[in-house]
């Protein structure tokens, strides 16, 4: 293997990383905001919705980044198969939770009630 392939590998393999962090960051921040909106009533459940959305939404953009430099280094139908899987759930969340953000009035997509 190269030299190059293998600082490859270690980029994919960090980008995956961030987007795992990400994504768990994400669930992490929209719990502890669940637990103030039960308790406190500040907080409203379509901006916590729409909040972890977006974090899910970024990073599956890292680990599809991931992806594509991994399938670049080892190009088979398994790693092209999960790239597609990737993008296509990516580009659902994003058309989904746009639409979503759309329908929303002013009021509601404001953090506090």
């Amino acid at each position: 293997m190269l030299l190059s392939d293998e600082i490859l590998l270690y980029i994919k393999d960090f980008l995956e990383i961030v987007g795992v962090v990400v994504i768990g960051g994400g669930a992490v921040q929209a719990v502890y905001q669940l637990f103030m909106a039960t308790f406190y009533k500040k907080l409203s459940s379509n901006y916590i919705r729409l909040q972890f959305g977006n974090r899910v939404t970024l990073g599956l953009e890292f680990m599809m980044g991931g992806d594509i430099i991994g399938s670049l280094v080892k190009p088979s139908y398994y790693n092209l198969g999960l790239l597609a899987i990737i993008v296509l759930i990516r580009t659902i969340l994003s058309y989904f939770l746009n639409r979503e953000l759309d329908l929303l009035t002013p009021e509601q997509r404001h953090t506090f009630r």
